[in-house]
């Protein structure tokens, strides 16, 4: 019987280089998720910089310096932004005006009718002493409660001013940061890749500022539709339909349903009505407005489009979904010059050899 050979044991051994290089990784991933917040706010202000960029680029073709481009063109969307917040909490803010107007009338009404008579003389007043006691109760959860919306208010107030500094500082030094990065790469990268970033943004420009275009259509439809059948609150409508159809594809079906039952709160013939309305548009949005916008621009399909709107809403929410066909552009971009090369060799082989002469 034949000895079975010694097992020798295996020594691992690991450059402290490779250690160092896994530790500064996890590093960077664990801060990465604690500052996740602080990264998304700098993302969105990255998209909203590289999206006015070409705006920017294009006073300063005209003369003017990049600083003062930056504060104006970003100064016109943030006032823009108010604009729109004041036109829709305007009339909702005559409402809660006129009711509190009418408060002592209603109360009048109610303590004259019969129902509130026989209610205090049939010996209740335990009862409402009782309800009284509760309300007394519930008045410091209520104050809590009031003081945290008005802090999540406040926070959202700072987070947009710290959104739009961002903007604006990355739309002053875009050229230096870009410039800056490709100083790290050969001078063959930089021709290669620098038209490929130049495409990018013109496409993540082209894609927002056609998805805030055709979102104004939306909403101007909208407002006009609601206002000629009687709708409540039809500047209202307007906006909430303009910020849902943000959101490409799915956004417009999710509005004409906000929209018809609203109607249905009217008549049923102003249901109808609506709804043949935003039916009619959504075919003209999708088969005209959209090829118009979207294919020229950032040549992406219907089936991409949704694609990309599911799965960057799964993972950023509402954002995801907004930013989702112009990043889908980018990765097309990036995706087609990174396989040219491998292209250019296939077709290569594709081609028929030439014929022996003679």
């Amino acid at each position: 019987m034949s000895e079975l050979p010694p097992t020798g044991r295996v020594e691992l051994i690991v450059p402290w280089r490779t250690l160092f290089t896994v530790a500064a990784f996890g590093a960077v991933v664990a801060l990465a998720i604690l500052s996740l917040g602080s990264l998304l706010s700098i993302f969105v202000a990255g998209v909203l910089a590289l999206g006015l960029d070409p705006v920017v680029s294009a006073l300063v073709r005209r003369g003017w310096k990049r600083g003062p481009a930056a504060v104006v063109v970003l100064a016109s969307v943030f006032a823009a932004v108010v604009l729109i917040v004041l036109i829709a909490v305007g009339p909702l803010w005559d409402q809660v005006r006129d009711f509190i107007a009418e408060i002592p009338r209603y109360w009048e009404e109610l303590t004259n009718s019969a129902a509130f008579q026989r209610l205090i003389s049939s010996g209740t007043q335990s009862d409402v002493s009782e309800a009284l006691k509760d309300l007394t109760a519930g008045l410091p959860e209520a104050a809590s409660t009031l003081l945290g919306a008005a802090g999540g208010i406040f926070g959202s107030l700072l987070s947009m001013v710290t959104l739009t500094f961002l903007a604006l500082f990355l739309l002053m030094e875009r050229p230096a940061i870009t410039g800056w990065l490709f100083g790290f790469a050969p001078p063959e990268v930089e021709q290669r890749w620098h038209p490929v970033l130049e495409d990018s943004i013109s496409a993540i420009s082209s894609s927002l500022i056609g998805n805030v275009a055709i979102s104004l259509v939306a909403a101007t439809v909208a407002g006009l539709s609601s206002w000629l059948f009687g709708l409540p609150f039809p500047i209202v409508l307007a906006v909430i339909v303009g910020l849902l159809d943000l959101i490409p594809q799915v956004g417009a079906t999710i509005a004409a349903v906000i929209l018809v039952a609203v109607a249905l709160t009217v008549s049923t013939e102003a249901a109808i009505a609506m709804l043949v309305i935003q039916l009619v548009y959504q075919q003209v949005e999708n088969y005209v407005v959209y090829p118009l916008v979207y294919r020229r621009a950032v040549e992406l399909t219907a089936f991409t489009t949704i694609v990309s709107v599911l799965v960057a809403s799964s993972i950023l929410g509402v954002v995801g979904a907004i930013l989702a066909v112009p990043f889908a552009a980018v990765i097309k971009i990036v995706v087609r010059e990174a396989g040219r090369p491998r292209r250019e060799r296939m077709d290569a082989l594709r081609e028929p050899a030439p014929e022996p002469s003679g």
